[in-house]
């Protein structure tokens, strides 16, 4: 697993669904993105590597990526006023993505 070019096409992809879901305030949000994603690139490795390894199941896996759904603070959707709801429905959009990313990628 190339764990960087599966970081990359995250980064890549959080930051189209925030484009496609705020449009033009989807912008102003991946300052927030590149904070949350650099914050947890290194839980993200481990996690991805023990899952490979077959260390964690998938269960485990959606357990702590959802553990880290807090740390993902969206400032910027908060101060343009977008609801808590549409914020919590938006992480556990990046939740799911990640988790497809590490999955298909092993």
């Amino acid at each position: 697993m190339d764990f960087d070019l599966l970081f990359k096409e995250l980064k890549e992809e959080i930051t189209e669904l925030a484009k496609d879901k705020f449009n033009e305030q989807g912008i102003a949000i991946a300052q927030d993105m590149q904070e949350y994603l650099a914050h947890s690139k290194e839980k993200l490795q481990r996690w991805a590597t023990l899952f490979k390894a077959q260390s964690i199941d998938k269960d485990e896996l959606v357990w702590l990526l959802k553990s880290q759904k807090e740390l993902l603070l969206l400032k910027s959707l908060q101060n343009i006023g977008v609801s808590s709801i549409s914020i919590g429905h938006f992480k556990n959009k990046i939740v799911d993505t990640v988790l497809s990313k590490i999955v298909a990628q092993v």
